[in-house]
């Protein structure tokens, strides 16, 4: 299906939560104009501490680098898991591959999100917790395959008051980036929380992730919408 648009973020290859396989079916599906991957894409921090790696993680990479062969644009905007491309950011790998840290498309601020996070002003806190929610990841699915259906981790975001506090402020601030660069709205992920809603006016989309809500955006027509992919 040929669309305008596809906004994916934190898929966070090289962690066992990963869902290489989901995205890459999604990646089948579209003929995107522009494939906008908004952080967290590879997950540097985990694959220096530790190798894993499955065949389809490669699979994914290559279905992106297709993509630029075959005339589609590819903004990779980097996130804080793969900081180790902000050394090189922004350069173009050619016409159509672009790293950055933020962009603006259609006057939609994009960015990852994390440089407006306080939590990742003590990087040592920031590491911990990334270890720290793989293994929540894990635990969530074993007792899925025992039968629970609800998220250990979803539940955590959405009902303990110091992350729901975060979570808030973390949108409010990447709602007055926007304003601060004269833009209508702003595209993020980081959080692992798929939105789309309207902040003091302002258009906030937040893509997801591809570890719990195997979550993207498609912008065509002039419409964004958040699709699924299918759940474990």
């Amino acid at each position: 299906m040929k669309v305008e648009a596809v906004f994916i973020s934190d898929v966070h290859i090289g962690s066992r939560g990963c869902n290489a396989d989901k995205l890459l079916a999604v990646l089948k599906k579209y003929e995107p104009e522009t494939l906008f991957i908004v952080g967290d894409f590879i997950d540097g921090w985990l694959l220096k501490s530790r190798h894993y790696w499955r065949q389809e993680f490669t699979n994914v990479i290559k279905k992106v680098l297709s993509f630029s062969k075959k005339g589609t644009k590819v903004v990779y905007i980097t996130g804080n898991h793969d900081d180790f491309l902000r050394e090189y950011s922004p350069i173009n790998f050619d016409e159509n591959i672009v790293i950055c840290d933020e962009y603006v498309w259609n006057n939609y601020f994009l960015v990852h999100g994390d440089a407006y996070d306080g939590v990742m002003n003590l990087k040592w806190l920031a590491h911990l917790g990334s270890f720290g929610y793989e293994a929540a990841i894990r635990i969530d699915r074993f007792f899925k395959r025992l039968g629970y259906k609800k998220s250990i981790s979803k539940w955590l975001k959405d009902n303990v008051k110091e992350a729901v506090k975060f979570i808030t402020i973390f949108e409010e601030e990447l709602v007055s980036q926007a304003v601060k660069r004269g833009c209508k709205g702003v595209i993020c992920g980081h959080i692992h929380k798929p939105d789309d809603r309207f902040i003091n006016g302002v258009h906030y989309l937040n893509c997801g992730d591809f570890i719990e809500n195997n979550s993207y955006i498609i912008y065509n027509e002039g419409e964004f919408k958040h699709y699924y992919s299918v759940q474990e």
